[in-house]
């Protein structure tokens, strides 16, 4: 398996020429769709490592997956990986071009827990609160743990704010057992 932070240099790269061509949500969008079909799809793994499969045809597998001709920087990106044997890079290719994206835009990520799923109108409001307590652009990705009872947990970064009642319970049963 790749590590992350190789991963994040091929993705880079790829996200560095989309910019330059003008097609960066292109690539996001082609990529996270790579990413759900590797995970999906064995068989397209299987496929892009084959060694008796040309390189064409892989590419065009790629694209038949995707429903849609890929862009450049998608088509290089394929090449390259198949090329260095790095095809797992796939599996987080999408989501490693997202965090690229937001950080490239100043944007902030958080990642919201909570028992029960927010209704769109929430989510709205509660990106707004944090957009304005960051200073910056909010991306939420919401995280649905009926473990967390009610309330809500939020990390942004290292920061974590957790207002959730098993937090709150958590804290008092510490202080009790002090």
């Amino acid at each position: 398996m790749i590590s992350r932070a190789v991963a994040r240099r091929y993705v880079g790269a790829a996200f560095e020429r989309a910019c330059g061509q003008g097609v960066q949500k292109t690539l996001e969008r082609q990529l996270k769709l790579l990413q759900t079909a590797s995970g999906l799809a064995p068989d397209l793994s299987r496929l892009l490592k084959h060694p008796g499969v040309a390189l064409p045809r892989k590419l065009e597998a790629v694209g038949v997956v995707l429903d849609e001709q890929l862009v450049e920087p998608v088509a290089d990106l394929v090449r390259l990986l198949v090329e260095n044997d790095r095809v797992d890079a796939l599996g987080v290719a999408g989501e490693l071009c997202e965090e690229i994206s937001d950080q490239a835009a100043g944007a902030v990520r958080a990642f919201v827990t909570v028992a029960m799923p927010l209704h769109e109108s929430q989510a709205e409001r509660l990106a707004a609160a944090l957009s304005q307590w960051f200073a910056a652009p909010v991306r939420l990705t919401v995280n649905v743990a009926p473990e967390v009872i009610g309330g809500i947990a939020v990390r942004v970064g290292d920061r974590v704010l957790d207002a959730s009642l098993r937090g709150r319970l958590l804290s008092i049963h510490e202080g009790l057992v002090a």
